[in-house]
């Protein structure tokens, strides 16, 4: 989108958003619905939906922003839990998804396309989200980021294994698998040791703001470079420097400094999502979905199928346990989906293993979780106490 058309599309979101707080709709929902209107399937204002660097750049911001918050600090105490969520609510969803579609007759590549894409949970979107909710608890916030990021790998893994599939060469799999894990072991290898070891070395560029905003600036520009270079994506070497940023936590120090200043920086990076980035991203994931193919048959099908596997699977460990309002609030939560999704269709639709009607599902679920989710999350968390 042109210059003209986006900021146009800022002040309808914003007006937009604005009109639906009143309501208590969140403003995601509204940038969202500002991206269909404007979009070419209905007013056609915004008509050029091909992704530019600005929106590239959000969405890496937006990545960042979610490695940030991932707290390891206290990790042991939910990460069991956080796990169990991953695995219940991944496995279920994509075992749901996948026999049903086969039992209907769509193609097995094609099905299994659809259930790996729609198994992830957003840890972008469940960020943003949260920040618009208070009353939360501590440990279920910590579990709810922590699983969706392990869904994130997971959906990465995927992503990697399609490629590895569609090219027939399996050792391929083997290879993008074995980089992923590498780059993240690595990093977060070193930091660790950084801030364990030495962290009288990293305390002036902490305890002076403007040393701690290159630092946080060059390592996100650094590691994005990298991970484009050996081919794990820039999206991922964007997570992967918000988890090392945030790994700065871990530093014991009575004062407490280097925690303060994370949250400092998380703060000031929420301002600035705030203003324009969240809005850009969300008005082009509307802008980019063609609104009469939303309500189909194929759609209707795919969304039934994400959201009763997601959320049967996500509120299991809590059901188990008989924390019955928390469990059903994270199996609502779990369900929101974001940018990966698309991305691993639009893999499998470039190489034709998928059609334009299951590609438009796979987006449109996307898009109705990413909008709806938030809203009935917000809703519950004002009557039950999570």
């Amino acid at each position: 989108m042109n210059l003209l058309q986006l900021v146009l599309s800022l002040f309808v979101a914003r007006v937009l958003a604005l009109a639906l707080d009143k309501i208590k709709v969140p403003g995601i929902t509204a940038y969202i619905l500002t991206g269909i209107v404007l979009g070419p399937s209905i007013l056609a204002i915004i008509t050029d939906v091909n992704p530019d660097i600005l929106v590239n750049f959000s969405l890496i911001f937006l990545i960042f922003y979610s490695g940030l918050n991932v707290d390891f600090k206290g990790l042991r105490s939910y990460l069991k839990q956080a796990l169990f969520t991953t695995l219940t609510g991944a496995g279920i969803t994509l075992a749901l998804t996948l026999g049903v579609m086969l039992y209907l007759g769509f193609p097995p590549i094609a099905s299994l396309v659809v259930a790996i894409s729609v198994s992830n949970t957003a840890t972008e979107i469940v960020v943003v989200m949260l920040e618009h909710i208070r009353g939360i608890s501590d440990m279920f916030r910590r579990v709810l980021i922590m699983a969706s990021f392990l869904d994130d790998l997971l959906a990465i893994g995927f992503i990697a294994v399609i490629k590895g599939s569609i090219l027939g060469n399996y050792f391929s799999v083997g290879t993008e698998v074995l980089k992923l894990v590498l780059f993240l072991g690595v990093v977060l290898g070193a930091m660790y040791m950084i801030v364990r070891r030495f962290p009288n070395v990293i305390y002036p560029l902490i305890v002076n703001w403007d040393y701690l905003l290159m630092l946080s600036s060059a390592m996100l520009f650094g590691l994005v470079y990298v991970a484009m270079k050996i081919g794990v994506g820039e999206i991922y070497g964007a997570y992967v420097a918000g988890l090392s940023i945030s790994m700065f936590r871990l530093v014991k120090d009575p004062t407490l400094l280097y925690e303060v200043r994370v949250e400092e920086l998380v703060s000031r990076m929420s301002t600035v999502l705030q203003f324009f980035i969240i809005p850009i991203f969300f008005i082009y994931v509307g802008a980019r979905t063609d609104a009469s193919l939303i309500v189909s048959s194929t759609t209707l099908l795919v969304l039934t199928l994400a959201v009763i596997g997601k959320f049967v699977g996500a509120s299991l460990p809590l059901v188990l346990k008989g924390e019955y309002a928390a469990g059903i609030s994270m199996g609502i939560a779990m369900n929101v989906r974001g940018s990966i999704e698309p991305a691993v269709a639009l893999i499998a639709l470039e190489k034709g293993l998928i059609s334009t009607d299951i590609f438009t599902a796979i987006v449109s679920v996307s898009l109705i979780t990413s909008a709806a989710v938030p809203l009935v999350f917000r809703v519950i968390s004002e009557y039950v106490e999570i």
